[in-house]
């Protein structure tokens, strides 16, 4: 059972790129990968092939159904997505009462993170949200993104006073620095100065690689692209310690289930 919510405190991070990069990781490993978007802006999407212009997405319609699987939209690699979509204004105020809900998103949700094969990839909005905070009650892994700038290193505060989270999700928070450019002597010692704040809680960082955006202009993923990017291995090895904490926040759920 796989449920990851990529988040950060700030925008312009490269989380939306990033949750496909992984949803494609994910597959080529076999496992049977959906991702949903929770963020307005409605551009995970691109990154699976679809126009901008698609209207297609859950947000204008979920709140009125039980489950969403009606609403997947599988792609040609077979990820299945679900896009925001486009909504009014009156759509997404009904969709924030509708997070509010008890047990509606888990419902909603469950059938795309049960069973030991299914990855649910969550792309939320930067910042604070109502969808971050109905997540929070699902016991997810959130994967925060950060990169290594002074930005990024002036936000990392919220988060560890506890602002940012809920305080029942703070076993579940981990951390990835994206774009990382070795070449720059603040980004390099900006990551020194994380990898070290962060410890155990770094499952691995992204190398800056201008086939990372020339793979979403072509609207294919960076394997078929430039399968010899390094950004490939930083991929694959952000996957491989994201199952691993899966393992364990899954262990320890299950044990608080039965009382221990």
């Amino acid at each position: 059972m796989t449920l990851i919510c990529m988040t950060s405190p700030k925008g312009g991070v490269g989380k939306t790129t990033l949750t496909a990069n992984l949803a494609y990781t994910f597959q080529r490993q076999g496992k049977h990968v959906t991702v949903i978007d929770f963020d307005s802006q409605d551009a995970l999407k691109l990154h699976f092939g679809f126009s901008f212009d698609d209207t297609e997405g859950f947000v204008a319609e979920g709140q009125q159904l039980s489950s969403w699987e009606n609403l997947v939209i599988q792609t040609h690699n077979g990820i299945n997505v679900l896009p925001y979509g486009r909504a009014s204004r009156e759509d997404r105020l009904a969709f924030e009462n509708y997070l509010k809900t008890p047990g509606k998103l888990e419902e909603a949700l469950f059938p795309f993170y049960q069973g030991e094969n299914n990855v649910l990839l969550v792309d939320l909005p930067p910042g604070h949200s109502g969808a971050l905070d109905a997540l929070s009650r699902l016991n997810p892994i959130f994967l925060t993104i950060l990169m290594a700038d002074g930005s990024s290193l002036a936000v990392l505060p919220t988060i560890e006073n506890g602002d940012f989270f809920p305080v029942e999700v703070e076993d579940n928070i981990y951390f990835v620095i994206n774009q990382l450019d070795m070449r720059q002597r603040l980004s390099v010692d900006v990551y020194d100065l994380l990898r070290s704040r962060l410890g155990p809680l770094l499952l691995g960082s992204i190398h800056r690689d201008a086939a990372v955006p020339e793979a979403l202009a072509a609207q294919t993923s960076i394997f078929q692209h430039a399968y010899s990017s390094s950004v490939i291995n930083d991929l694959e090895q952000i996957v491989d310690n994201l199952a691993r904490v899966t393992l364990s926040t899954n262990a320890r759920f299950s044990s608080q289930g039965r009382g221990i």
